[in-house]
């Protein structure tokens, strides 16, 4: 594990005077430091060397910092680093544009050397603190037995979340799991996952990703946030060719949008009361457990009062069913009692078959 003290700063300026006085002050606070005055040159030194924090320019010639950060998220060991803008500029659309790329912060020029000490040292504790708290977790399922599987969350249990599922497992012991969390006031998050496999460990594994949704979701997590500390978790954890696909909603009532994470798993579908139509909220997304640095899709869309949006396993359509034939399935019973809508979208796709578990969750905005 990398201390603090051994953390390896990217800074990148096309000023050789601030890139000198920044490269000084960490190299004062203990880091080692890669320096770039350009963006190739900076995409060269973090493949390289991947860093645990990027202080980025972002009026550069060649490729400014915004195009950095971008394709920097593509560079292997790099998806994840924080990275700080150094910016002359003062305008709202810019830094927020730097934090839709994935910046976590900004610090406006002419810097303070003090700001700069401080703002450097408290990104890297939360890098190494997320990073702890991800082998912790670890740590901590490898010591898991023969455990029981959590007792499932039952739409009577969380009226507010309005939602319903069917769930029938191949064997006793299942590898699909759902989770329904509340989220804050108004908010809820909910996860359908397929574990890899059909043996009895899937069950073991299954757990294991109930509790470590339990402690990465929340308020202060997005998402996509909440997915990678899953997977950094999991990620040597897991036996090799063991993995999970995943879908995680979060439906915020109070905004009326929803987001969704995918990880390798069949797009939610969203169907709009108004209209009558399906909309796949698809996009690719690593799997589970596989990769140190997974990247999942992620979709936001507006959602009215009403509107419903059904996750699914793969088992749904193992009898041959199509993604057109759920949709239009969906289009069909979509309007009928909400508890009743994921045993019959069952009951319609999957038939008697026992080859997969087949897990529906839906829920209404």
């Amino acid at each position: 594990m990398m201390g603090l003290h051994q953390s390896r700063v990217l800074v990148v300026d096309d000023e050789r005077t601030n890139l000198r006085l920044l490269s000084m002050v960490l190299r004062q606070e203990g880091h080692f430091v890669d320096s770039a005055s350009d963006g190739p040159s900076a995409l060269e030194a973090a493949a390289a060397n991947p860093p645990d924090l990027v202080l980025l320019d972002i009026m550069m010639p060649r490729m400014d910092g915004f195009e950095v950060l971008r394709r920097l998220r593509a560079v292997e060991g790099c998806r994840g680093v924080p990275v700080i803008f150094l910016t002359g500029m003062e305008d709202l659309e810019s830094k927020l544009r730097g934090f839709a790329l994935g910046a976590v912060d900004y610090v406006v020029k002419p810097f303070h050397l003090e700001e700069i000490r401080a703002r450097a040292r408290i990104h890297l504790q939360l890098r190494i603190a997320h990073r702890e708290l991800a082998e912790e977790q670890g740590r901590r399922l490898h010591s898991l037995g023969e455990a029981q599987r959590e007792m499932l969350t039952r739409p009577e249990d969380l009226p507010e979340a309005k939602f319903s599922v069917h769930y029938r497992p191949a064997q006793e012991a299942g590898g699909d799991l759902y989770e329904v969390l509340p989220l804050g006031v108004g908010i809820h998050g909910y996860l359908v996952a397929d574990v890899s496999g059909h043996d009895v460990g899937t069950s073991l594994v299954a757990t294991a990703a109930k509790a470590l949704l339990r402690q990465f979701a929340g308020p202060i997590f997005s998402p996509e946030e909440t997915m990678r500390l899953m997977n950094g978790a999991l990620f040597g954890w897991l036996q090799p060719g063991r993995f999970l696909t995943a879908s995680f909603v979060r439906l915020n009532r109070n905004s009326g949008m929803v987001r969704a994470v995918t990880a390798g798993h069949p797009p939610p579908l969203l169907l709009q009361a108004e209209t009558g139509k399906v909309v796949p909220m698809a996009a690719e997304g690593d799997v589970l457990g596989a990769f140190p640095d997974a990247r999942f899709g992620v979709v936001e869309l507006p959602i009215r009062s009403g509107d419903r949006i059904v996750l699914y396993t793969d088992g749904l359509l193992e009898d041959g069913g199509t993604p057109e034939a759920l949709e239009s399935a969906l289009c069909e019973l979509g309007s009928g009692p909400l508890e009743e809508l994921p045993g019959r979208l069952a009951g319609q796709l999957a038939g008697a078959s026992r080859g997969d578990d087949v897990l529906v969750l839906a829920f209404e905005a």
